[in-house]
């Protein structure tokens, strides 16, 4: 704040610096305590309301750069015109306000401004920002907990896993040392026998040496001649026993080492390593065959699930049940529900099934393990399809548009807001969500942060699209409850291929699911109990 506000305005025209103790907002200057008494005794000055100088300049400096006199005329503000929104002295009404109707006294706009509605609105609007403020600071606290707490688990089973590995380890070095040691004692015996033998036959040669010596010393030339058949007879005889007893020297073994030449091509914009890539599936090439058809025993089915036990689960709206059938299409179970069930999706990190359903409004956790109903999480919109994206589920609102809910806390965003028809539904694939409209026969895909990427419309093809889903290329099935069909459509929304017809079987379908683990594909009619179970290839 400049000097002058904290002096004396009277005392400064007298050329006399003196501190203000109070500030006064009529005058718009400070006063010290002299001025200050006889300020409240002036006749023209003695009803203006005058606030100590340390409160003064509490205010924020923005609301201190405010005057109540016009800054090109120096003369009081008296008049409010509200076409302009600006307060005005009687020189600016002449000058620039002549044509404006709406002006009004200043007094009169600003007497109430203290308790107006607006005012209320920003405290409350601060209170609730301030509030949010302390929730998300909550929730990142809670977050920093829960990275605290998962980094303990992960540490506790990695090394969990290295001891098993470890142990694993052990086990194969204790196989083959036992390997090693009794190769070791069967060589040695082996070894042994020969070196014992060859000693036996180098003892005799050396005994046939001396023989042989002496007749050649002693002997008549009739007894050599002699003596030398027989000797040959005994070398020969010798040498063939050693031919019998030694096999071999040893064995002959090629062994492959791979080869460290570096080969380098000389062009600077190839790779000296090339990564096959995978092809990813057209949807000309799609080809389904049936695996099995199954009776559901009831028909207006709403959602079905592939699970990975190969299991299949339907879900009948008028009956208010759920179905769980092996993919023979033998029943398993069932499961009476609390109200009206529309889809359903898998959760494999505890699981469960997580089921969407109107009047009343709910999410209902079932588990397969027990069999039971966990819990039931109420919501403030309607909910139709429903998908699961990193231990979140993302559903159709209709009038809220598609939402997320977190497992965890059941704290809910927004990720489409557009309002949207009831009855149409979800899918999720990498960073894409896709959704159904039955009243306009779209099919449309958001990213994550809710922007618009492409939308499918060809009424010849598809008509009341409902049930959706996503194979492992970014494919996208959709069955057409109308048109009584199933068309693929490419992951950029461009082309479309009908794979599925009346003459498979189908009978208004309403929904189906992909199982990207088992390349298959389950449709369920909606006028009859039919489902079927297709091998994607």
């Amino acid at each position: 704040m400049a000097a002058s506000s904290q002096s004396c305005g009277v005392c400064d025209l007298r050329h006399i610096t003196k501190p203000c103790i109070v500030w006064c907002t009529e005058c718009d200057e400070g006063l010290c305590s002299e001025c200050k008494e006889h300020h409240s005794l002036s006749k023209s000055s003695r009803s203006h309301s005058v606030i100590p100088i340390a409160e003064y300049l509490k205010l924020p400096a923005d609301v201190l750069k405010i005057t109540q006199y016009c800054s090109k005329h120096d003369e009081k503000f008296q008049i409010y015109c509200q076409k302009h929104e600006c307060p005005c002295c009687s020189k600016c009404i002449v000058e620039s306000h002549k044509v404006c109707q709406d002006i009004v006294n200043l007094d009169d706009v600003i007497q109430n401004a203290k308790t107006s509605n607006a005012l209320s609105e920003i405290e409350e609007t601060l209170v609730e920002v301030t509030e949010n403020l302390q929730k998300i600071r909550q929730h990142q606290q809670n977050n920093l907990l829960t990275f605290k707490e998962k980094r303990k688990e992960i540490e506790k089973e990695l090394k969990k896993t290295r001891m098993k590995i470890n142990n694993h380890l052990d086990k194969l070095q204790e196989d083959l040392m036992k390997q090693l040691n009794e190769l070791e004692e069967k060589e040695n015996s082996k070894i042994c026998q020969l070196m014992a033998s060859l000693e036996k036959k180098e003892k005799e040669i050396g005994e046939c040496q001396n023989s042989l010596l002496n007749i050649k010393k002693h002997a008549t030339d009739l007894q050599m001649f002699l003596s030398i058949k027989q000797i040959e007879e005994d070398i020969n005889t010798s040498i063939q026993n050693i031919i019998s007893d030694i096999k071999s020297f040893g064995e002959v073994r090629i062994e492959s080492n791979p080869c460290d030449i570096v080969l380098i091509k000389k062009k600077a914009r190839q790779a000296q390593l090339m990564i096959p890539i995978v092809p990813t599936k057209s949807i000309e090439n799609i080809k389904l065959t049936i695996h099995t058809t199954i009776d559901t025993q009831e028909n207006t089915i709403y959602g079905c699930c592939i699970l990975p036990d190969d299991r299949l689960v339907f879900t009948y709206y008028l009956a208010k049940q759920l179905k769980v059938f092996s993919d023979k299409g033998s029943k398993d179970f069932e499961i009476k529900m609390p109200c009206y069930p529309f889809d359903l999706v898998y959760i494999r990190e505890d699981n469960t099934l997580a089921v969407s359903s109107n009047a009343p409004c709910t999410i209902t956790i079932i588990n397969l393990e027990t069999k039971k109903m966990m819990k039931s999480i109420a919501l403030d919109s309607d909910i139709y399809g429903i998908d699961l994206k990193d231990n979140r589920l993302i559903y159709s609102g209709s009038d809220k548009g598609i939402r997320m809910i977190d497992l965890n806390d059941e704290s809910i965003s927004d990720l489409v807001r557009e309002a949207m028809t009831s009855g149409y539904y979800t899918a999720t694939c990498r960073d894409n969500i896709y959704h159904t409209n039955n009243e306009t026969d779209t099919v449309t895909c958001y990213n994550l942060q809710g922007k618009l990427q492409w939308t499918f419309h060809n009424e010849s093809v598809l008509k009341a699209p409902h049930g959706i889903d996503v194979d492992n290329d970014g494919n996208v099935f959709v069955v057409g409850h109308r048109s009584n069909n199933v068309v693929v459509i490419s992951s950029d929304g461009k082309r479309h291929r009908e794979i599925l017809t009346v003459s498979d079987g189908l009978d208004n379908p309403m929904s189906l699911h992909y199982s990207g683990t088992t390349n298959q594909l389950l449709v369920a009619n909606f006028n009859n109990s039919k489902a079927f179970l297709l091998n994607c290839t």
